[in-house]
């Protein structure tokens, strides 16, 4: 299979990823998308284990929870990719008490594929703008 295929077949991965298991917030699904060995550099999280824990953390404060990609690039075996998160505010987020405001902030990603499974990611998010967003007085 041509290099091109190989990559845009990781980026339809991805999509799909987000399309069926992140965004209807079904992390049942996490082992169809994530090899055993997979590593988040950014999380410590291992397996399919580690990366759903970690989602059902994020459902847990914001329930509606949505990632929108804004790019993604292919190269090799591995994507990158500038996304959107957002979602409602409705659970402890650090030590901030559920403030039940919209939020969303963003982020930046790689993502290494092998096999068709995400094997290994690193990534950074916009948290400080999001803690910002979180303890501004509402208007």
């Amino acid at each position: 299979m041509p290099i091109e295929s190989d990559q845009e077949a990781n980026k339809e991965l991805f999509r799909r990823f987000l399309d069926e298991v992140v965004n209807p917030g079904a992390p049942e699904r996490m082992e169809e998308f994530v090899a055993p060995g997979y590593i988040d550099h950014t999380s410590d999280a291992r397996g399919p284990e580690g990366y759903r824990d970690n989602h059902n953390k994020i459902l847990t404060t914001f329930p509606d929870f949505h990632v929108e990609i804004n790019q993604i690039i292919a190269e090799g075996d591995t994507l990158a990719f500038h996304l959107t998160y957002s979602g409602t505010h409705k659970g402890k987020f650090r030590d901030i008490p559920p403030t039940g405001k919209k939020v969303s902030w963003e982020a930046m990603q790689f993502r290494r594929v092998e096999n068709g499974k995400f094997i290994e990611s690193w990534g950074v998010s916009d948290t400080d703008g999001l803690l910002e967003t979180l303890v501004e007085p509402q208007e």
